[in-house]
């Protein structure tokens, strides 16, 4: 399956819900987006746990809750930082994620 290039890339992707009373089909508009970019995409499970992921990492939930979501130390870039229990997200993903990050660190300097 191909994954959209701004996703293959790297960058640090999520979804949401846009006027969840206007323009969804289903009581669950979450839910909805999700299937939507699945389906459109041909996002894998891991490519989705990802996705949420970086949502709740990007979101404004408490600090508490994203300990519960992600992980105790979900601040931390790392495997550290990933419950992979919680996430359902492999370890070697953040591996790669960080090092790809670290790369592109190398063009600003």
């Amino acid at each position: 399956a191909r994954v959209p290039l701004f996703f293959a890339c790297g960058l640090n992707v999520t979804l949401s819900t846009d006027d969840p009373l206007m323009i969804h089909y289903t009581k669950d508009p979450l839910i909805e987006e999700y299937s939507v970019a699945a389906q459109v995409w041909k996002l894998s499970s891991i490519d989705m746990s990802e996705i949420a992921r970086n949502s709740v990492l990007q979101s404004g939930f408490d600090h508490r809750i994203k300990q519960k979501w992600i992980a105790e130390k979900y601040n931390k870039m790392s495997v550290e930082g990933n419950d992979i229990q919680e996430t359902n997200l492999p370890n070697v993903r953040i591996t790669f994620r960080n090092e790809l990050h670290a790369e592109e660190l190398k063009f600003c300097n």
